[in-house]
């Protein structure tokens, strides 16, 4: 007993260190850099995401404030979610437990990122331990427990809504239990604060995940990239033996029941979700914890293979071990090496510096980067914000308003698509150029409004239609103040994610806000499903995104 509780003792001794020294000597990526940026103004919620990721790097921050803060109780997190998993499951053979965590590549790099997953699988794993208690004594304080795991799940990822809705398939009775109900209530009454900076935002989260996020026309490899990443997340070489135990361990009670609908339930619901765009491969992380159960009682159910799979496992987690160092270590010395091209987004430092020396002191503009303007934020310690337009999406420097804070002054704009009157940044590893705008003006927070728009058209039918152009701002705007970057009423037409058509339609002055204005729009020349948008473009800047997007199909 003394050797087995040693043997614990030092497995979660090993993995919080090793975890703890990748973190500090690897560079912060582009999306970690963006949730700390949301770090740095706290909220009960953000464009993406809820808020449980930024305030666990607000606290990291504050004790170390370098790649280590930002990424420590991702971390504790991911050593604690072992823990919970161990009491969950309570192996006899506690070496093949180790063994299989040991082999899964996504439990290496989700352990040490600062990304929303991290408290997701923290919270699921709570979650499962007090859904475990649940399903053999339901009462008020389970009830209670369950309620809060739920809430902070929600507050930690989106997808704690998939797994309590997949708990609820695998178990009907709960819609008649009166606990199951007090917990539902609990969960509602801690998520209050959250639905209401929602409300006062405009949902934008609703509105990014469910309505904005895929615009792009459906394409085979979307469900295909899907389908082989999903073995990759669980190996890289043993994600077949976690299905095959998946489907070979029987269920034995309600909880194990509930695993298996969130194991296969969750595979479903995204290849389903596949079809309507692009899946991330980490999405799916919360399967992780069921395959682990069905994993571990498979492995001991073996007998004359269990030496050869274990030694299966093993290699697989040394590979793991070989792509954590390269990670960690500098390679460019040799840009052209493959392994350096693949690690290029540990490697963004010296990037940024450059461009902070080139910025001069003016605040940086990435066009349509909110994760650029970031990572330039973090390591340079300077202004950087993302300019977005219609060719990007809306991201939380929308809501932060950063037009308004840098109406006027002068900024350094790095633009995404290639300009040969612009300089190009010395010092940076890729091509990059700049520009700067002396009395920056942008107008993404005007609100364009279409009143009497229809969703059917023929091709190359031209559209009378009204518009109001409404200032969301409590300062006032000047659309004539920079002669220089004049402003014009702008609509596009896209299929799918694809500009088919643009065109200028009329200039926009001061008089032009706050009034309801007549305006034409010529369709495509080819029938088709589009979204039209309208936009207001100032001087050379790109559209910005002002309109929602209208659905239109256009028929021969």
């Amino acid at each position: 007993m003394k050797l087995i509780y040693n043997t614990k003792n030092l497995f979660y001794f090993i993995w919080f260190i090793s975890l703890s020294i990748q973190a500090y000597f690897t560079e912060i990526t582009y999306d970690e850099a963006y949730y700390w940026m949301y770090s740095r103004e706290l909220a009960w919620g953000y464009f993406d995401h809820p808020p449980a990721i930024a305030l666990i790097i607000k606290i990291g921050y504050f004790l170390f404030s370098n790649e280590f803060g930002v990424r420590l109780f991702s971390i504790l997190m991911s050593t604690l979610t072992l823990f919970i998993l161990e009491k969950i499951i309570q192996p006899k053979d506690i070496k093949s437990f180790f063994l299989l965590i040991f082999s899964v590549g996504i439990l290496h790099f989700i352990g040490f990122f600062a990304i929303p997953d991290s408290p997701l699988l923290f919270t699921t794993a709570i979650y499962l331990f007090f859904y475990q208690k649940f399903t053999i004594k339901p009462n008020i304080k389970n009830s209670f427990l369950l309620g809060i795991t739920i809430s902070l799940m929600c507050l930690s990822k989106y997808h704690g809504i998939i797994i309590v809705f997949l708990t609820i398939i695998s178990n009907l009775k709960l819609l008649v239990s009166r606990y199951f109900w007090i917990a539902a209530f609990t969960a509602s009454l801690l998520l209050i604060p959250h639905f209401y900076w929602q409300i006062n935002a405009g949902f934008p989260s609703v509105n990014y995940h469910l309505f904005e996020r895929s615009t792009a026309a459906y394409k085979l490899t979307f469900t295909l990239e899907y389908l082989g990443s999903q073995l990759v997340l669980l190996g890289p070489i043993t994600g077949i033996l976690f299905f095959i135990a998946a489907f070979k361990i029987k269920a034995k009670n309600q909880f194990e029941k509930t695993l298996k609908t969130l194991f296969w339930g969750g595979y479903i619901f995204f290849f389903l979700m596949s079809f309507k765009g692009k899946i991330e491969a980490h999405w799916t992380l919360f399967i992780v914890l069921p395959a682990l159960y069905f994993g571990y009682h498979y492995l001991i159910s073996l007998q004359n293979q269990k030496k050869v799979i274990r030694n299966i496992f093993l290699i697989s987690g040394i590979l793991i071990i070989a792509v954590r160092v390269l990670v960690a270590i500098d390679l460019q010395s040799n840009n052209a090496n493959l392994i350096a091209k693949l690690t290029k987004q540990f490697r963004n430092k010296e990037d940024m510096l450059a461009i902070k020396k080139q910025a001069k002191g003016n605040p940086v503009a990435f066009m349509n980067s909110y994760q650029k303007a970031s990572l330039y934020s973090f390591y340079s310690q300077s202004e950087g914000f993302s300019l977005n337009n219609i060719m990007g999406r809306k991201n939380q420097f929308d809501i932060w308003n950063v037009e308004d804070k840098y109406r006027g002054k002068k900024i350094m704009m790095i633009p995404n698509y290639d300009i040969k009157e612009f300089d190009s940044i010395k010092g940076v590893s890729k091509k990059m150029i700049y520009h700067f705008i002396d009395n920056f003006q942008s107008f993404s927070k005007v609100k364009i409004d279409v009143k009497n728009i229809e969703s059917t058209a023929i091709k190359s039918d031209t559209l009378n239609i009204k518009i109001n152009l409404t200032n969301t701002l409590k300062t006032n705007l000047n659309f004539n103040i920079n002669e220089e970057y004049p402003s014009y009423l702008y609509y596009q037409f896209f299929e799918g994610d694809k500009l088919i058509k643009q065109q200028k339609s009329i200039k926009i002055d001061n008089k032009t806000l706050e009034k309801e204005i007549n305006t034409k729009v010529i369709v495509p020349d080819k029938a088709g499903n589009y979204g039209l948008y309208l936009t207001i473009k100032t001087g050379w800047l790109p559209p910005t995104i002002n309109s929602k997007r209208y659905l239109i199909n256009v028929s021969n």
